[in-house]
This record gives C-alpha cells, structure tokens and sequence, in this order.
C-alpha cells in the first residue's frame, strides 16, 4: 500500500498529519483537478482541505475524512475552520497547490476576525 502525503498539517499544532487519504473527486470546469485531502493529528483529530487546482482558502476539523465539520476549542475560543495563506493572496497567482507554505494557517487572519468579533461583543 502506498503512503499518500499531503502538504496539510495540524493546524493546531503544526505535526505532520497520520492516516492521510487523499481523494480524487473528479475534474471539473476546464478539466481542473478536484481533491479532497484529509489527515489525523493524534492530539487534535480529522482534518480536511478541497484542493481544485489552487491551494485550500480554509482548513476545516472533521469527526472523520468527508464528514460534517466539529468545532474546536483554543484558549476559550471556538473555531470550525482555519484560514490558510492562500486565503488571502490574490487568486490569480500562478502557483504550485501543492505547495507547503500555502497550506499554513494565516493566524493574523484569525486574530483580526477575533478582535473584530470582540469589539461587536
């Protein structure tokens, strides 16, 4: 049996993701390849990214690999998904979807959303 990787790792904490299963979906428009790519953190749990032909906007924690979205609890603070770098890059770029630093969580993203969310509260 062949290991699949994956560029996503725990967006918690940073480890390389265990279990990993990437499925082909399909193609769609323009032939553009569509995947689903998810992974286990022994510590955190299910994780899962949709590739088509860019990397992921967003990390999402799973109850398991093509299941519904769990919620996750950081310093109090509940997430049920993680902003990538890509997120916020212009989408026009040519790049590579498999590349790493595309993948890592945009933690700046996460911390204006929550000062924004802290001054409506």
């Amino acid at each position: 049996m062949q290991v699949q990787r994956t560029p996503m790792r725990c967006p918690i904490c940073d480890r390389e993701l265990v279990d990993v299963r990437i499925r082909h979906i399909g193609t769609v428009t323009a032939n553009l390849p569509w995947q689903m790519h998810a992974g286990r953190c022994p510590e955190h749990g299910w994780f899962q990214a949709e590739v088509i032909s860019k990397p992921p906007r967003e990390i999402f924690p799973v109850n398991r690999p093509g299941g519904v979205v769990r919620r996750v609890e950081i310093d109090g603070r509940e997430y049920f998904s993680f902003p990538t770098v890509w997120k916020s890059m212009d989408p026009r770029q040519d790049v590579d979807p498999f590349d790493p630093r595309y993948w890592e969580v945009d933690w700046d993203q996460i911390r204006s959303a929550s000062s924004i969310g802290a001054t409506r509260g």
